[in-house]
């Protein structure tokens, strides 16, 4: 059959699909040997619609913290290109890697089709180097979330950005709208950071004791395993700091993402107060705030109305460290200066500080279904620097050798999960392809009004419980967010079976 270049008829594809001549009329254009009438009419082959935006996976060396640093960058930037778009919307992502190691993105808080979650060796395998990825799927939900890489540990070194959804019909009016990724950074390879902490190599300062530290509300000691030299508010550090301008009066509402690998933030800003109105992307009640705790891969949005005209700073204390990132929010008339003062909190605390104030907006009931009960233990074993749920390792790079046990659910279960966490480190749970009802009360399963997230912290000897329904068939990743307590085993996959 000769090639061509423009569209085909009808009778066109006929012929081609029954190995008839076709013979070319004029450039780019066929028509049949016959010369039907039929031969009018053009048909256009089918194609993909073009994607809304691309990513370009790829390899620079950035100095954030002002030691050059090998970096896995989206687009160039740090932290990668913000995502938006309109609850409903169809998402069009092309995803080029352009480094000499494959990669992944997985698209975290939103509900996927189970082969568009991204996690290597689970949903999909990983984008090879040099290869491209369309990811398209439709969009049911509003609200914050972001994106990342689940190959290795590019997440550490800067492949993850913003990815918002605008919900159709908006609950709140304000001024602005401005994400704050906050962020902890290495100078150094992080592959070499667990065989330090296991004594296998020498210690760089990365890993040793910080000399003070920001503790948890109530005064609970914050265990850390890293002392990072640094920590980023959207890619900028304390030297540099991120600023808003604004003016007297505004409405401004803060995204805060918690992008960090392995720190839990504690956030406030000087002279204003901070009204919670979402957790994880779903609106909660309203909760007036001095400062809130965001646990590794959590999301707050808060509400914060200037008061006057000047230059307020705002605090993001990494727990376990005597460090902070800073940014700014001045007005106009108002040179924008960091206050790098150590941060102090003293009034009400909210976000994953005090699960139990956190309320669901309307009341939620799951679907019934047959009840699928999991206790699980987040366990390990500190001194040789292994992490389990259920005595049981993932097998990650770090972790033992063997395979845990998925956990089985059938489509229209009601899955409930308790988390015991026998340790003494906090360990940020979260579930993929799911939302669940964070009971604000262990054992509290008929409270209508408990709120609905897709992530948790788990403090040291705390128990959690949450509930879900198995409405979206695949295996789903289950893990702590803590990239070096995944790397060593903390995980599990929850299967749907038949």
């Amino acid at each position: 059959m000769q090639k061509t270049n423009g569209p085909l008829s009808r009778r066109q594809l006929l012929q081609a699909g029954a190995g008839l001549p076709l013979v070319m009329a004029a450039p780019g254009v066929a028509t049949a040997a016959s010369g039907s009438e039929l031969d009018s009419v053009p048909v256009s082959l089918p194609s993909q619609a073009k994607p809304d935006h691309v990513l370009n996976i790829e390899e620079k060396s950035i100095a954030p913290l002002g030691t050059p640093t090998k970096a896995t960058l989206v687009n160039g930037v740090l932290p990668g290109t913000e995502l938006r778009y309109r609850e409903g919307d169809m998402l069009r992502v092309l995803v080029n890697n352009r480094l000499a190691v494959p990669t992944s993105v997985h698209w975290h808080g939103i509900l996927v089709p189970n082969y568009m979650d991204g996690v290597p060796g689970v949903t999909q395998l990983p984008i090879a180097a040099g290869a491209s990825v369309l990811y398209e799927y439709p969009i049911r939900q509003s609200g914050t979330y972001w994106y990342h890489s689940h190959y290795g540990f590019q997440e550490q070194t800067g492949l993850s950005g913003a990815l918002i959804v605008d919900a159709t019909n908006e609950l709140y009016s304000y001024d602005h709208d401005v994400v704050v990724m906050m962020s902890d950074w290495l100078d150094e390879a992080p592959e070499g950071i667990v065989p330090q902490i296991r004594g296998q190599q020498p210690a760089t300062a990365a890993i040793k004791p910080p000399p003070g530290e920001y503790k948890f509300p109530a005064d609970k000691a914050f265990n850390v395993d890293i002392n990072y030299p640094g920590y980023l508010i959207n890619g900028h550090s304390n030297e540099r700091p991120w600023s808003l301008k604004v003016r007297a009066g505004d409405r401004v509402r803060l995204r805060l993402i918690n992008s960090s690998t392995a720190t839990f933030f504690r956030v406030s800003i000087d002279g204003h107060d901070l009204q919670l109105i979402s957790a994880d992307g779903q609106y909660v009640e309203p909760i007036d705030v001095d400062d809130l705790v965001v646990a590794t891969a959590e999301r707050y949005d808060v509400l914060v109305t200037i008061k006057k005209p000047g230059s307020f700073t705002l605090h993001a204390a990494a727990l376990g460290t005597s460090k902070q990132a800073v940014g700014v929010i001045h007005t106009a008339d108002a040179v924008p200066r960091a206050n790098l003062n150590r941060a102090e909190f003293s009034g009400k605390s909210g976000g994953m500080a005090d699960y139990a104030a956190l309320k669901a907006l309307h009341p939620i009931k799951l679907a019934d279904g047959p009840v699928k009960q999991f206790e699980i233990d987040l366990g390990g074993e500190m001194m040789k620097y292994l992490w389990s749920m259920q005595g049981e390792y993932y097998p990650e790079i770090y972790s033992p050798d063997g395979k845990a046990t998925p956990l089985g659910i059938q489509y229209g279960d009601r899955v409930r999960v308790r988390l015991t966490n026998s340790t003494m480190m906090f360990h940020p749970m979260h579930l993929h392809g799911h939302f669940f009802r964070l009971l604000r009360q262990p054992g509290a399963w008929d409270d209508p009004w408990a709120p609905v997230k897709d992530s948790v912290g788990v403090g040291p000897k705390q128990q959690i419980d949450f509930e879900f329904s198995a409405d979206n068939p695949g295996s789903w990743f289950f893990h702590c967010h803590n990239l070096y307590h995944l790397a060593c085993g903390m995980a599990r996959v929850v299967q749907y079976e038949v």
